[in-house]
């Protein structure tokens, strides 16, 4: 799902621990502001990927689900390390899925984080490639916990 464009001040998204074998953040963007961080992933819906070939056959979609995934990779992406295992999901606050992304959008997902309470509260909003708003998400994160793999 690698669409090969390269940009200035964005990191291809490393090989860390997904749902297999979906790649939900194929490049992403971090910028410190304040004690907030903004983070910026993106990734491109490709209706021949095997996870959206049966989700309304002829017409692929990018389900809710793989955006919160998103969420959740950009989340690694930004705050895990060799040194510590990426954060976890804790809570949903709000999600609302506003309009669909089809094959061949990317989708643009906007965080501002902010940390606290040991872990980091996140505000998300997920755009498709005509700049309508596809999702809202407020989401809890805590550090991840180390697994004997």
């Amino acid at each position: 799902m690698t669409s090969g464009t390269a940009e200035a001040n964005w990191t291809e998204a490393a090989a860390l621990p997904v749902a297999a074998p979906l790649r939900a953040v194929e490049r992403w963007h971090r910028e410190p502001d304040g004690e907030k961080t903004r983070l910026t992933g993106r990734v491109r819906v490709d209706g021949d990927e095997p996870n959206l070939r049966g989700h309304f056959p002829g017409l692929a979609i990018f389900p809710g689900i793989f955006i919160l995934e998103s969420l959740c990779q950009l989340m690694a992406e930004a705050f895990g390390s060799t040194d510590a295992p990426p954060p976890a999901l804790r809570s949903l606050r709000a999600v609302r899925f506003l309009a669909p992304l089809f094959d061949g959008d990317e989708l643009t997902l906007r965080v501002e984080v902010t940390p606290g309470d040991g872990g980091w509260s996140a505000k998300a909003v997920g755009s498709r490639s005509d700049g309508t708003v596809a999702a809202r998400i407020r989401a809890e994160f805590v550090p991840g916990e180390a697994t004997d793999a």
